[in-house]
């Protein structure tokens, strides 16, 4: 169960259809994101993500294609002790300023379940099979 609160004036979360893995937030209040510029707007939702899982915040697809704005890290983590605000923070990659209405859907969050684990430095790393080759290793 994913619970959540709203601030006062902020939009209902959403699942657009039965079945879909993230939950559509919108924005609180307008937002206008100047062309290579960066923003921060505000859902008003908060959320307690279950322990043992993380919120992973994505841009809706549309919001990518026809609006070009993507989040300004890439993804965003919500871990399951937050319980501020769901803020996006928004890039212009596109040739034109954005206008974000408040109430615009423009930001999905999906919770994954994740592994815990404990850390532990080491002299040496195990030996795999990869090992050390990186990126274009594998054709």
């Amino acid at each position: 169960m994913l619970y959540y609160s709203l601030d006062r004036d902020a939009y209902q979360p959403r699942f657009a259809y039965e079945g879909d893995a993230g939950m559509d937030l919108a924005l609180k209040y307008d937002l206008t994101v100047p062309v290579g510029a960066h923003r921060v707007g505000d859902t008003g939702v908060h959320v307690a993500v279950p322990r043992g899982h993380v919120g992973m915040l994505f841009v809706r697809s549309s919001t990518g294609i026809k609006k070009h704005l993507v989040l300004s890290n890439g993804t965003g983590v919500v871990d399951s002790g937050y319980r501020g605000d769901i803020k996006i923070s928004l890039h212009n990659t596109g040739a034109t300023t954005q206008h974000i209405q408040a109430g615009d859907y423009i930001a999905q969050l999906v919770t994954i379940r994740i592994a815990t684990n404990e850390i532990c430095e080491v002299r040496e790393l195990p030996h795999s099979e990869r090992d050390t080759n990186g990126i274009g290793s594998s054709n």
